[in-house]
Protein backbone atom coordinates (compact mmCIF):
# COMPACT_ATOMS: atom_id res chain seq x y z
CA UNK A 1 0.00 0.00 0.00
CA UNK A 2 1.43 3.38 -0.97
CA UNK A 3 1.17 6.28 1.44
CA UNK A 4 -0.46 9.48 0.32
CA UNK A 5 1.76 12.53 0.61
CA UNK A 6 1.06 15.74 2.43
CA UNK A 7 -0.23 18.37 0.03
CA UNK A 8 -0.31 22.16 0.43
CA UNK A 9 -2.06 24.90 -1.49
CA UNK A 10 -2.78 28.61 -1.36
CA UNK A 11 -6.55 28.86 -1.67
CA UNK A 12 -9.37 31.37 -1.99
CA UNK A 13 -12.38 30.03 -0.08
CA UNK A 14 -15.80 31.00 -1.34
CA UNK A 15 -17.67 32.43 1.63
CA UNK A 16 -21.35 33.26 1.84
CA UNK A 17 -22.58 31.33 -1.21
CA UNK A 18 -24.92 28.87 0.47
CA UNK A 19 -26.53 27.49 -2.74
CA UNK A 20 -23.12 26.30 -3.93
CA UNK A 21 -22.27 24.60 -0.63
CA UNK A 22 -25.77 23.07 -0.47
CA UNK A 23 -25.35 21.70 -3.99
CA UNK A 24 -21.92 20.23 -3.17
CA UNK A 25 -23.24 18.73 0.11
CA UNK A 26 -26.01 16.98 -1.83
CA UNK A 27 -24.23 15.85 -5.00
CA UNK A 28 -20.59 15.48 -3.93
CA UNK A 29 -20.68 15.00 -0.14
CA UNK A 30 -17.24 13.37 0.05
CA UNK A 31 -15.52 16.33 -1.63
CA UNK A 32 -17.61 18.75 0.41
CA UNK A 33 -16.45 16.97 3.58
CA UNK A 34 -12.79 17.23 2.53
CA UNK A 35 -12.75 20.91 1.53
CA UNK A 36 -15.15 23.87 1.27
CA UNK A 37 -15.91 25.49 -2.08
CA UNK A 38 -12.81 27.33 -3.26
CA UNK A 39 -10.55 28.54 -6.03
CA UNK A 40 -7.02 27.15 -5.90
CA UNK A 41 -4.54 30.02 -6.12
CA UNK A 42 -1.20 28.13 -6.02
CA UNK A 43 -0.78 24.36 -6.18
CA UNK A 44 1.83 22.40 -4.25
CA UNK A 45 3.88 21.66 -7.37
CA UNK A 46 4.33 25.40 -8.02
CA UNK A 47 5.69 26.37 -4.59
CA UNK A 48 9.33 25.70 -3.77
CA UNK A 49 9.43 27.59 -0.48
CA UNK A 50 6.27 27.81 1.66
CA UNK A 51 7.79 30.10 4.33
CA UNK A 52 8.79 32.55 1.56
CA UNK A 53 5.26 32.45 0.12
CA UNK A 54 3.84 33.12 3.59
CA UNK A 55 6.21 36.08 4.00
CA UNK A 56 5.12 37.44 0.60
CA UNK A 57 1.48 37.17 1.72
CA UNK A 58 2.23 39.33 4.76
CA UNK A 59 3.74 41.99 2.49
CA UNK A 60 1.10 41.89 -0.23
CA UNK A 61 -0.53 45.22 -1.05
CA UNK A 62 -4.17 45.41 0.10
CA UNK A 63 -7.03 44.63 -2.22
CA UNK A 64 -9.41 41.77 -2.87
CA UNK A 65 -9.50 39.52 -5.91
CA UNK A 66 -12.61 40.01 -8.04
CA UNK A 67 -13.70 37.09 -10.21
CA UNK A 68 -16.82 36.37 -12.26
CA UNK A 69 -18.17 32.84 -12.57
CA UNK A 70 -20.39 31.48 -15.31
CA UNK A 71 -22.90 28.68 -15.62
CA UNK A 72 -21.90 25.17 -14.56
CA UNK A 73 -19.84 23.25 -17.13
CA UNK A 74 -19.60 19.48 -17.34
CA UNK A 75 -16.62 17.41 -18.52
CA UNK A 76 -17.66 13.78 -17.99
CA UNK A 77 -17.99 13.48 -14.19
CA UNK A 78 -16.36 16.85 -13.45
CA UNK A 79 -18.79 19.72 -12.87
CA UNK A 80 -17.39 23.19 -12.28
CA UNK A 81 -18.05 26.93 -12.48
CA UNK A 82 -15.63 28.51 -14.94
CA UNK A 83 -14.24 31.96 -14.45
CA UNK A 84 -15.41 34.47 -17.06
CA UNK A 85 -13.87 37.76 -18.03
CA UNK A 86 -10.61 39.11 -16.74
CA UNK A 87 -8.44 37.05 -14.40
CA UNK A 88 -5.76 39.78 -14.24
CA UNK A 89 -5.96 40.29 -10.46
CA UNK A 90 -5.81 36.53 -9.88
CA UNK A 91 -2.85 36.17 -12.28
CA UNK A 92 -1.00 39.10 -10.68
CA UNK A 93 -1.39 37.68 -7.16
CA UNK A 94 -0.12 34.28 -8.34
CA UNK A 95 2.95 35.85 -9.96
CA UNK A 96 3.61 38.00 -6.87
CA UNK A 97 3.33 35.08 -4.45
CA UNK A 98 5.47 32.75 -6.51
CA UNK A 99 8.00 35.50 -7.26
CA UNK A 100 8.31 34.58 -10.90
CA UNK A 101 6.51 34.20 -14.15
CA UNK A 102 3.98 31.39 -13.74
CA UNK A 103 2.01 29.07 -15.95
CA UNK A 104 -1.54 30.09 -16.68
CA UNK A 105 -4.03 28.61 -14.25
CA UNK A 106 -7.73 28.96 -15.06
CA UNK A 107 -9.58 29.79 -11.85
CA UNK A 108 -12.74 27.76 -11.27
CA UNK A 109 -14.95 26.35 -8.52
CA UNK A 110 -15.43 22.58 -8.54
CA UNK A 111 -18.97 21.43 -7.81
CA UNK A 112 -18.42 17.69 -8.41
CA UNK A 113 -14.93 16.22 -8.38
CA UNK A 114 -14.63 13.08 -10.50
CA UNK A 115 -12.38 11.40 -7.93
CA UNK A 116 -15.34 10.97 -5.59
CA UNK A 117 -18.50 11.98 -7.44
CA UNK A 118 -20.50 11.44 -10.61
CA UNK A 119 -22.28 14.00 -12.75
CA UNK A 120 -25.33 13.09 -14.82
CA UNK A 121 -27.36 15.10 -17.34
CA UNK A 122 -30.03 15.54 -14.67
CA UNK A 123 -27.53 16.84 -12.11
CA UNK A 124 -26.09 19.26 -14.70
CA UNK A 125 -29.58 20.64 -15.43
CA UNK A 126 -30.30 20.98 -11.71
CA UNK A 127 -27.00 22.84 -11.23
CA UNK A 128 -27.85 25.20 -14.08
CA UNK A 129 -31.27 25.93 -12.58
CA UNK A 130 -29.91 26.52 -9.05
CA UNK A 131 -26.59 28.28 -9.66
CA UNK A 132 -26.59 31.40 -11.79
CA UNK A 133 -23.54 33.40 -12.95
CA UNK A 134 -22.18 35.68 -10.23
CA UNK A 135 -19.25 37.89 -9.23
CA UNK A 136 -17.33 37.41 -6.02
CA UNK A 137 -14.62 39.38 -4.25
CA UNK A 138 -12.20 37.14 -2.37
CA UNK A 139 -10.86 38.99 0.68
CA UNK A 140 -8.70 36.28 2.21
CA UNK A 141 -6.01 33.82 1.14
CA UNK A 142 -5.63 30.60 3.10
CA UNK A 143 -2.61 28.33 3.20
CA UNK A 144 -4.03 24.83 3.60
CA UNK A 145 -2.71 21.31 4.00
CA UNK A 146 -4.03 17.80 3.41
CA UNK A 147 -2.38 14.74 4.94
CA UNK A 148 -2.96 11.20 3.64
CA UNK A 149 -6.03 12.18 1.61
CA UNK A 150 -7.83 13.52 4.70
CA UNK A 151 -9.66 16.75 5.37
CA UNK A 152 -7.85 19.92 4.29
CA UNK A 153 -6.95 22.10 7.26
CA UNK A 154 -6.02 25.75 7.40
CA UNK A 155 -2.44 26.56 8.38
CA UNK A 156 -2.59 30.34 7.98
CA UNK A 157 -5.11 32.87 6.73
CA UNK A 158 -4.30 36.30 5.37
CA UNK A 159 -6.75 39.13 4.95
CA UNK A 160 -6.45 40.95 1.64
CA UNK A 161 -7.64 44.20 3.17
CA UNK A 162 -4.87 44.09 5.83
CA UNK A 163 -7.27 45.09 8.60
CA UNK A 164 -6.54 41.71 10.20
CA UNK A 165 -4.07 38.94 9.77
CA UNK A 166 -5.28 35.49 10.73
CA UNK A 167 -3.33 32.47 11.80
CA UNK A 168 -4.87 29.15 12.77
CA UNK A 169 -8.31 30.77 12.84
CA UNK A 170 -7.37 33.43 15.40
CA UNK A 171 -7.35 37.11 14.51
CA UNK A 172 -4.07 38.90 15.34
Amino acid sequence: MTSRPTRRQATLFLRGRRPIEDFRDRFNPEQSRLIDAHVTLCREDEVDDWPRLSKRLRGRPPGGIDLEFGEPVRQRDLLYLPCLGSTAAFDEVRAYLLGRSVRKHEPHITLIHPRNGKCTDEILEMARSLIKPFSHTFVEISLIEQTAGGIWRSLERFSLNHEHEYRDGISH
